[in-house]
């Protein structure tokens, strides 16, 4: 059977530019950092992997896409780490998943973090100029990218977003191309949880996300 976002993707698959394009999806956490927990035996390093499992999956379909994952295991990848491979994949764009959790049990929904809104101004040296010439459309393009995620994570959690988030993420500190962090709900929302636990659901916010990065490189 074939869900409304499936039929999408299929369509929007039909016309796919030619040029190939580099995505690097991160699932936070692993190995010896579980992340938040969502059950006895349910970490967020479990569900973000499915998640990202899935968007691969999914995109590795599609001709002009290469999907590399930081990590496609239960291992202990350094933040570090994580932006070296996104440089070695050469990334055209790099996504790190995760799941929220604080600012008490009312706090729900979904947030898209990005780094970088208030670089410094460009300086006479021309090889800067051109630095940040570079690392401005990284930054617009990263919230090109966002209010695409925002849009489709709407879709899964109604009413909940939290807007798109500005600060100095250290998983983003060291990857040299567009990025973005993506917080799909809080497992310390009761609601939010019993739906991140759910496969069917985890199925469908892959299929978003897949659709995300489609749209982003389409445009």
């Amino acid at each position: 059977m074939i869900t409304i976002v499936g039929c999408l993707l299929i369509i929007a698959m039909a016309d796919v530019s030619p040029a190939k394009n580099i995505v690097v999806i991160d699932p936070a956490h692993g190995g010896d950092e579980s992340g938040v927990r969502l059950s006895g035996d349910e970490y967020e390093k479990d569900i973000v992997l499915a998640i990202a499992k899935t968007v691969k999956k999914t995109l590795d379909k599609i001709e002009n896409l290469s999907i590399v994952l930081t990590r496609t295991d239960d291992a202990t990848v350094s933040i570090i780490e994580r932006a070296e491979r996104a440089k070695r994949a050469g990334a055209d764009l790099f996504i790190s998943l995760h799941i929220n959790a604080g600012f008490g049990k009312q706090a729900e929904g979904y947030e898209v973090g990005i780094s970088g809104l208030t670089e410094t101004k460009p300086t006479p040296d021309s090889q800067e100029v051109v630095q940040d010439m570079v690392r401005n459309k990284y930054i617009n393009d990263s919230v090109r990218f966002a209010q695409l995620a925002q849009r489709a994570m709407e879709k899964i959690f109604p009413r909940q977003g939290r807007g798109i988030r500005n600060a100095d993420f250290a998983i983003l500190a060291n990857v040299d191309c567009p990025a973005v962090i993506l917080e799909m709900g809080f497992a310390t929302n009761i609601e939010n949880k019993k739906v991140l636990r759910k496969s069917e659901i985890q199925k469908e916010i892959a299929d978003e996300i897949a659709i995300s990065i489609h749209e982003y490189f389409r445009e």
